[in-house]
């Protein structure tokens, strides 16, 4: 899957845009169903979190596309730290399609 959800820093004009953009690929407007947290501890204290629900609203962010996330994915697992983990999710486009892909989520287990 060459699919990565983005909701926080990681977005374009977003601090951390440059992370994606220098891996390059292809972005489209996209949301998730979850809440969107504000960590209130640990390293990442003040950024976003996302957690996960069918039930919830949908959470706006930005579906990025590349060949090159398979060899980029322990280094965005890095990036992103023992805060988050990355799962799959349905994403779901502005034309309505339902896209599989990966997003970072608040690591509930920690």
């Amino acid at each position: 899957m060459n699919q990565l959800f983005v909701y926080g820093t990681l977005c374009p004009n977003r601090e951390n845009a440059h992370i994606l953009g220098r891996i390059g690929g292809d972005w489209q407007k996209a949301y998730v169903r979850g809440t969107v947290h504000i960590l209130d501890w640990g390293p990442d204290k003040g950024l976003p979190a996302i957690i996960l629900s069918n039930k919830d609203p949908l959470v706006e962010g930005y579906l990025f596309s590349t060949e090159k996330l398979e060899q980029n994915w322990q280094m965005l697992d890095d990036f992103e730290g023992v805060q988050y983990k990355r799962v799959q999710v349905k994403t779901i486009l502005n034309s309505g399609e339902i896209v599989q892909a990966w997003t970072y989520v608040m690591n509930e287990q920690i």
